[in-house]
Formats: structure tokens, C-alpha cells, sequence
């Protein structure tokens, strides 16, 4: 009698984890392009309630077709599809041979299957290996159960109909018991199933400007006074508090991660991981994604700051003034943006307030699951695959920011 077969479902933190075994190799570092491929369809196929992955949003949203592609008439989608299947073939014959979890991707399919690998077996990467079934014995005796012949055709259909029911039975079981992705993880996800380094770049007071500062040519070589009180080292209590619960929310989420102020941060840094904006006026990093979207940020006038919608030019309500007295201020607007830098061909995420009270804001928007919700009931179909700007408003009573309300959004 063969030995029992059960079928063992692989975690989601098991899957992540293979996720980023799988993009930090070797073989997916030096083609970012699949790795990003690849990304997206895991993404999917770990999100509840998303959009089935097609060649024409492979396409649109990987590959930067434009929205008039045709499948019949470009078999880009395709060729791209196959060489992940082979890279992942070769991850798997070298690298990640000793993997207990593998990333398969059938073929003449554009979703993810995440499946066991035992030791003493292998794993067929295009199709699942079912349990042998063993006939079951009746303990009755052989003299009270009636004789039948059944034909060869007959016996056939039989056993075909006991898989075809068997093989249902686990498909739903797997399906029911995927567990679904929080609305927070939803929205980081882009950045969390990066096999990088995530990179914490905060504004500080130099606020992009560079300020002289005395070296062993000058006349007076900088102290450690000096050093302790440059703009370039301070940044804002709040700030800091945001920046403590982002590197939370990455602990939690077992990510690895760098702290950089914005002077320190280069473009080379922003080049090799994604990376978590902290500031707006502060942060010039920040200010040079968003002066090339949708809403981006401007200054008017002497100590007037504010936030521009391109589609509504005439609007000027988002504003704040800085010198205005401080226990006067009663609302303060920020931005958050989740998305793929043109430049870098990384994924941003930004808390950027106009000032102090709306970075706060912006950090308890995406670290709150209700508050995240407040998103996903605005969030068009598929929103999870698409680049998100957001407008958040809060209210400021007496120096303390109050919860942070979505007043505009924009999907692309």
C-alpha cells in the first residue's frame, strides 16, 4: 500500500519570502524588467478581488504599451511571459534547488501558483503531479458482494470522474483558504514584495538647499559643534515620528531598510531600491517627483505654499501660510503618492504634508488599516496595479493634527 499523500499549502509569509529569494538573485537582478514582470503577477495573484492578469494589462502596466495595444497584432506579452518561465526554470535548477516553496506560472496562463517542493521529489513546472488514489478494499466478504464486469471504457470514465471531483475539491479548499491582503498591505505591496533594501529618505532643515560649510582648507575646520547644529542633521520631531512608524511598519513586515536624510540621499540610492519619502518643502527628492504629476506643489507668494491640481488651475483652497500665527493655523493639506519613478524605474511612496501637521497626517493614513479603508471605498476597479496621488486634508487645533481626510485622488 502506497504511503498517505496530504497536501500542504504554503503560508503567505512563506510565499513572500520565496518572492524575495526569488527577486534578489542573481538571475532577476540583472534583468529588472522580468523581475518587475514577475512582481506584478505575484501582486495579483495575492490580492483578493483584483483583476484577472491579462496580456493586455501586462502590456499596459509592465511594459508601457499604450492603451491602444493589440494582442493579435504584438507578441510581446508572450516572448516576456516565456522568458520568466525559463528564468524561473533555471532559479530553480540552481539557486533555489533547495527552495520549499516554488513560484510557478503555467503555461498558457498569466497568473502565479505557489506550491510545496518536497525534498525527495520534483516539482513539474508546468502542471501539478497528483496522488496516486489506492483502491479502497470492502471488509465485507467476497460472497456478499454481487460480480459486475464492467468494460475498460467504462472503468475509464469512472476513475477520470473521481479526479475531475477530487481535483475541484482541492481547487475551492486552496481558493477559501488564500488569505487575504489587508487594505494596508494592498497599498504598500508594490514596495514590500521588493527584494530591496527599502530606503527611508527624510526631509531635514537644509530643505534641499546646500549650505557652505567649513572644511580642513578653510580657516576654521568644522567642529563638532558645528556638526551637531548644521541644518543638513536636523529634521522635525514630527518627521521623526512619521519616519518611526514607517521602519515599524517594515519591521512587521520583516523588510530590511535604510535611513537617509535628503541631503545624504543620492541618485544612485534612489536608483538601486525603492524608496519612502518623508516631507515636501523639506525634502527636495519628494519635490522633484511631484512637480511632474497631477498635483504638485507651489509657492505663490512670500510664505504661501500651495498644492496645484493641473486639471483645476483656478483652485487655491489647499494652501497654508507660514506666517500666519502657529495657534492660528486650523487646516494643513499633504500629499501621498504611490508610484513608479519614470527616472528611476522604482516604486515611490511619499508622505509629504505642506507642513509638519500634514506629514503626520499622511503617516497615520498609511499606517492605519481604517484609515487605509478610506482609500479603497474611493479606489476605482484594479487600483491595486495602478499609480496612486492622493490629497489629504486635516483639520489643526491648537499645534495637534487632527485625522486625515481624502479630498482628491488620481489613478493612473
Amino acid at each position: 500500500m502506497s504511503p498517505q499523500v496530504q497536501i500542504s499549502e504554503p503560508s503567505l509569509s512563506e510565499i513572500r519570502d520565496e518572492l524575495r529569494n526569488v527577486l534578489s538573485s542573481s538571475r532577476f537582478r540583472q534583468s529588472p524588467r522580468l523581475a518587475k514582470l514577475l512582481r506584478y503577477i505575484c501582486t495579483s495573484a495575492l490580492t483578493a478581488d483584483s483583476d484577472p492578469v491579462t496580456e493586455y494589462t501586462i502590456a499596459v502596466d509592465v511594459l508601457g504599451k499604450g492603451q491602444d495595444f493589440k494582442e493579435g497584432k504584438d507578441a510581446i506579452v508572450r516572448v516576456e511571459v516565456h522568458r520568466l518561465r525559463k528564468r524561473l526554470s533555471e532559479y530553480y535548477e540552481t539557486e533555489g534547488s533547495s527552495n520549499r516553496i516554488r513560484i510557478v506560472i503555467p503555461t498558457g496562463k498569466y497568473t502565479a501558483e505557489f506550491r510545496v517542493h518536497e525534498a525527495d521529489g520534483a516539482i513539474d513546472n508546468e502542471a501539478y503531479v497528483e496522488p496516486a488514489i489506492e483502491p479502497v478494499r470492502s471488509p465485507e466478504s467476497p460472497r456478499s458482494v454481487p460480480r459486475f464486469r464492467l468494460s475498460g471504457v467504462v472503468i475509464a470514465i469512472f476513475v477520470i470522474a473521481i479526479f475531475a471531483v477530487a481535483i475541484g475539491a482541492v481547487t475551492v479548499v486552496v481558493a477559501l483558504r488564500r488569505p487575504a491582503l489587508s487594505a494596508i498591505d494592498t497599498f504598500w505591496s508594490p514596495v514590500l514584495s521588493s527584494g530591496s533594501q527599502i530606503l527611508l529618505c527624510i526631509g531635514n532643515a537644509s530643505g534641499g538647499h546646500t549650505h557652505p560649510t567649513p572644511d580642513s582648507d578653510g580657516a576654521s575646520p568644522m567642529t563638532l559643534k558645528d556638526f551637531h547644529s548644521a541644518q543638513s542633521q536636523m529634521v522635525h520631531v514630527a518627521d521623526a515620528s512619521a519616519l518611526a512608524a514607517f521602519a515599524g511598519l517594515l519591521q512587521a513586515h520583516s523588510k530590511h531598510y535604510r535611513i537617509v536624510s535628503q541631503s545624504e540621499a543620492t541618485y544612485s540610492d534612489l536608483q538601486n531600491s525603492p524608496v519612502v519619502l518623508i516631507g515636501l518643502l523639506n525634502n527636495e527628492w519628494t519635490r522633484r517627483l511631484v512637480g511632474q504629476l497631477r498635483f504638485s506643489v507651489e509657492r505663490p507668494g512670500p510664505g504661501q505654499v500651495l498644492i496645484r491640481d493641473r486639471d483645476h488651475s483656478s483652485r487655491t483652497d489647499w494652501s497654508i501660510d507660514f506666517y500666519k500665527p502657529f495657534l492660528e493655523i486650523s487646516r494643513d493639506y499633504a500629499l501621498v503618492l504611490r508610484a513608479s519613478d519614470p527616472k528611476t524605474e522604482q516604486m515611490v511612496l511619499a508622505a509629504a504634508g505642506m507642513s509638519v501637521f500634514g506629514t503626520m497626517a499622511a503617516a497615520e493614513f498609511l499606517t492605519n488599516e481604517n484609515e487605509m479603508h478610506k482609500l479603497t471605498a474611493l479606489a476605482p476597479k484594479g487600483w491595486e496595479h495602478k499609480n496612486v496621488e492622493i490629497v489629504l486634508a486635516t483639520d489643526v487645533i491648537r499645534g495637534h493634527a487632527g485625522p486625515p481626510t481624502v479630498v482628491a485622488t488620481h489613478f493612473w
